[in-house]
């Protein structure tokens, strides 16, 4: 029990060591997009093949005063009846209250993989009676309009499934993305 509880320790020291790191990371921006059924947004998908981080945001188009107006009006385009129970991430209520902003970018949604290229492609184009968990953007005909960033974080480690969840956890907690399952 001792080598565990070691073990145990040593991990706590590595977490603590990761959390710390955090602040020295950043997303990088690859491009803005905007979806339609008959136009396929330029984004440099060859030089997407890497695992880590990746984070979409949607553009403020300026339509509203206040972040609590925005979010109410997507939420409506979010949550409508043609888009339920398809298997997409639902609006989480406790981070779109940390929001008290209405900013040029709003944070969607944070997720990790260990091919970003592949997972990115599904939370765009994957179809909406399709059972894998994404945001199906472009089966989303009422967010045709709104314009999309996409900045990643490359994290090509050897023990992703030990490091990855804590980084994602704490970018999670800092940025707030309005949709997630976690």
């Amino acid at each position: 029990m001792d080598s565990l509880n070691q073990i145990d320790d040593d991990i706590t020291e590595i977490k603590l060591l990761i959390e710390k790191i955090i602040l020295d990371l950043t997303f990088l921006e690859i491009c803005e997009f905007k979806l339609n059924k008959h136009h396929i947004p330029e984004i440099p998908w060859g030089s997407l093949k890497y695992s880590g981080l990746y984070l979409i945001e949607i553009k403020n188009q300026g339509a509203f005063n206040t972040f609590s107006d925005w979010v109410e009006d997507f939420r409506l385009k979010w949550a409508d009846k043609k888009y339920l129970k398809s298997f997409t991430s639902n609006l989480k209520k406790k981070r779109i209250e940390r929001h008290t902003k209405l900013n040029d970018w709003i944070p969607l949604y944070i997720g990790k993989s260990k091919k970003i290229e592949g997972r990115i492609h599904e939370h765009l184009f994957k179809e909406l009676h399709k059972t894998t968990f994404a945001l199906k953007l472009n089966a989303r005909d009422n967010l045709f309009n709104e314009t999309f960033r996409l900045s990643t974080l490359k994290c090509n480690v050897t023990n992703y499934s030990v490091i990855m969840p804590i980084l994602e956890s704490k970018f999670r907690e800092q940025i707030n993305p309005i949709i997630g399952r976690q």
